[in-house]
């Protein structure tokens, strides 16, 4: 059995933000993810890319304990995204997106992908995030989403909300879904929805998670300078998975979905996520303890 299988978007992204820009930086939900949750657990991927990807990527996360017989290379082009932050912005300006072979996708895990212990739906569609629930043996599920699902498959979306176990959404996203203003209204709103525990991503804020009998928040660990925003919630839920994976209860995995995500955006694209270690994921998590401490 896996321990965690992951499925979503490998890309390559054009991103500016006003500490600079990158061309051709290595993006996509399921990249942050597998980083962030190789720091503590086994991840295997399930994706697609173009021979334009770059194979080093692949060879590095092979190197990490990942697992990419559920990623195929195929000729064609990656999944390419091409985005703007402006000064005080969390949400980016979209310039250009090229889905690429990513706009096919429709997987079928490999054999030895038929049963995990977590298993995690990036951003996807819902009507594919239902199909994959059927084709692969899970004990829990977690889902993202986005604002285009919200906008344009909103019944799809709350069809499948009932059979996830933990479904991660940002504050944005959180109350266009809920139709609650303020991120603890519209967290305790989406758990009415089906879900058995929703965490919702509040960038500077930290993040909140309610549960049926409980309810916890984190701050954010402060970060001097926010380079690139871009991933910061896959990466949080790497995190949260990965720690979950490896024997953390939900509060603990909160506060890890934190630590982790503030390494991600102190660099453009993977390049902060790539050297770090379980060691210092702790170490930001007690200075993150004596933040709540009084």
């Amino acid at each position: 059995m896996r321990k965690i299988i992951a499925i979503g978007s490998i890309a390559l992204d054009d991103v500016e933000t006003p500490y600079g820009e990158r061309k051709g930086a290595v993006g996509g939900s399921l990249t942050y993810f597998s980083y962030a949750a190789s720091i503590f657990s086994e991840v295997a991927l399930v994706g697609v890319v173009g021979k334009d990807f770059p194979q080093e990527i692949l060879a590095e996360l092979k190197e990490k304990g990942c697992c990419l017989e559920g990623v195929e290379v195929k000729e064609g082009r990656s999944f390419r995204w091409a985005g703007v932050y402006r000064k005080g912005m969390e949400d980016p300006e979209t310039l250009k997106t090229e889905l690429g072979l990513f706009q096919e996708f429709d997987p079928y895990p490999p054999e030895s992908y038929k049963e995990t212990e977590i298993l995690y739906l990036g951003n996807l569609s819902p009507s594919l995030q239902k199909s994959l629930l059927s084709r692969i043996n899970y004990k829990i599920v977690a889902m993202d989403t986005m604002n285009h699902w919200i906008q344009n498959n909103r019944e799809e979306l709350l069809e499948i909300l009932p059979e996830i176990d933990i479904l991660f959404i940002n504050r944005q996203e959180a109350e266009m879904l809920s139709g609650e203003t303020g991120s603890f209204p519209s967290c305790l709103k989406l758990l009415e929805y089906g879900p058995k525990t929703v965490v919702v991503k509040r960038g500077e804020g930290g993040a909140i998670m309610c549960r049926e009998k409980d309810v916890a928040a984190i701050p954010a660990y402060p970060v001097s300078k926010v380079i690139d925003p871009t991933g910061a919630g896959d990466s949080f839920a790497g995190g949260f998975l990965g720690a979950l994976s490896s024997g953390r209860n939900y509060r603990q995995a909160l506060a890890v979905g934190v630590a982790v995500s503030s390494f991600s955006v102190e660099s453009f694209s993977i390049d902060r996520l790539r050297g770090i270690t379980l060691k210092d994921v702790e170490a930001r998590l007690q200075k993150i303890r004596e933040l709540v401490s009084f």
